[in-house]
């Protein structure tokens, strides 16, 4: 990390020793709201916007306290509280489903509180949350900082900063605004939030640590603490402990969770493991829930690796199909399609197009899609550069190293070529259905000169 931050481990090292307990603010994905959620509808009065919202599953947790402030907000529209209010319950079913279409009705709700109130504080952080969700960051930093203008010790504000500051790739901003963070509020959303970014910064002894303390601390809703659960279980996941990461879910499994986070790591596992009966069994599931990539991919590579081409190509066809609606409307999934063509040698211009809209990106995980795309497209310069913007962070990932192996190989760069691919194998040796044995069959294969690239 840069050496402006003076003591980069200070966040780990404060928050072992507090406790506490909070909403985590973090973005997550599908659960168990409706199969089919109505489209916004463009309001010009409350009483519209409150017609226009979705009608949430009666046997949810959230659906009654939802329904109340529904209530409310019609005795009372006049009360940017009861607007406020709303937006929050509008927040939390967003990231319990993952749904985007809950970013339109939370923005329509935060701008009528707006209206009522332009000073309130909260109503301009949900505004930084909902743009942040769109992937529109710098608007997210800007309405944080109006909140920040208003309340300088605004916690979830210093969060949202936080957070734009962290997809963007500037991880000393990150740290800093997460600091500034746990400092004012030490609970599950600022240690969750700690963690994965000391995980992406190289530190994954401190992660597990402090996203352990997350999980203890607790949250009002389960599906936060899920979330922390799944992303402990991932880190875990990528070190080849299986059984510790079985162990980090399997409270949020036996509690019923429909968490989109904890059942694709479970789905993860039980893939590693070659029970693959009951990764189809999970992937089914996420897709009874709500259609999603993942789900259909993970379907696909099990067909593949069980000699079924066919039936993979059904699945992988479906996710084509699946991302085609999703862009219509509005989702942001073209991270994923990338790697999901570059791993499969697919629509590989279309892989490019996509990933060179961030070619100068310093998020290492974006710019690991970046170079594996490269890579595939044969333009092993330009993968180079990217992977060592991947690498720079020493980041846990066994497949980043498996990029780096396969990139330097080709470059001609043997050494470092075996350096990464032996390190890929060595944190987890089933980290991907599909790459894992490409990995190994890469170290099979004779390596015997060196080149100067080093990635």
């Amino acid at each position: 990390m840069n050496p402006s931050i003076q003591n980069p481990h200070r966040l780990f090292l404060i928050t072992l020793c507090v406790g506490g307990a909070s909403i985590f603010a973090w973005l997550a994905k599908p659960s168990a709201i409706s199969k089919s959620l109505p489209k916004p509808v463009v309001a010009i009065s409350s009483g519209q916007i409150l017609d226009g919202l979705p009608v949430v599953d009666a046997t949810l947790p959230l659906s009654k306290p939802f329904n109340l402030s529904v209530s409310k907000a019609r005795i009372f529209p006049n009360l940017a509280s009861n607007w406020v209010e709303l937006g929050e319950y509008l927040a939390q079913l967003q990231r319990d489903s993952g749904d985007a279409a809950y970013y339109d009705y939370s923005e329509s709700v935060y701008r009528e509180a707006l209206r009522l109130d332009p000073n309130n504080v909260t109503a301009m952080t949900g505004m930084a949350w909902v743009t942040g969700g769109r992937h529109r960051f710098d608007e997210s930093v800007e309405w944080a900082n109006q909140a920040l203008a208003k309340n300088p010790d605004c916690t979830a504000a210093f969060g949202i900063v936080g957070d734009a500051a962290l997809e963007l790739g500037d991880y000393d901003a990150a740290f800093s605004n997460y600091q500034k963070m746990t400092d004012l509020h030490p609970d599950l959303s600022s240690w969750s939030r700690g963690a994965h970014l000391l995980w992406i910064t190289g530190k994954t002894n401190h992660a597990i640590t402090l996203m352990g303390q997350a999980i203890r601390s607790g949250a009002p809703y389960a599906e936060n603490t899920a979330w922390c659960r799944a992303r402990l279980a991932l880190m875990q996941f990528n070190q080849g402990a299986l059984l510790p990461a079985q162990q980090a879910i399997q409270p949020s499994l036996d509690s019923g969770s429909k968490n989109f986070h904890v059942l694709l790591i479970a789905a993860r596992i039980a893939a590693a493991e070659r029970d693959y009966n009951q990764a189809a069994t999970i992937y089914h599931k996420m897709l009874e829930i709500r259609p999603n990539l993942e789900a259909l991919a993970g379907l696909g590579d099990l067909m593949f690796v069980q000699n079924k081409p066919e039936e993979a190509e059904k699945f992988y066809q479906q996710v084509e199909a699946l991302h085609a609606a999703n862009f219509k409307s509005g989702t942001h999934d073209h991270g994923f399609m990338a790697r999901f063509d570059a791993d499969r040698d697919r629509n590989l211009p279309e892989a490019l197009r996509m990933v060179e809209e961030h070619k100068l990106t310093h998020n290492v995980l974006e710019a690991d899609a970046l170079a594996w795309v490269y890579y595939k497209c044969n333009l092993i310069p330009q993968a180079i550069e990217a992977i060592k913007r991947a690498l720079a962070q020493n980041t846990p990932d066994p497949e980043i190293h498996y990029h780096a192996g396969l990139i330097a190989k080709a470059y001609g760069d043997f050494a470092s070529s075996r350096k990464h691919l032996e390190q890929a194998i060595a944190l987890n040796p089933n980290f991907s259905l599909l790459q894992a044995p490409r990995a190994s069959l890469a170290l099979d294969t004779p390596l015997t000169s060196t080149h100067a690239a080093n990635p």
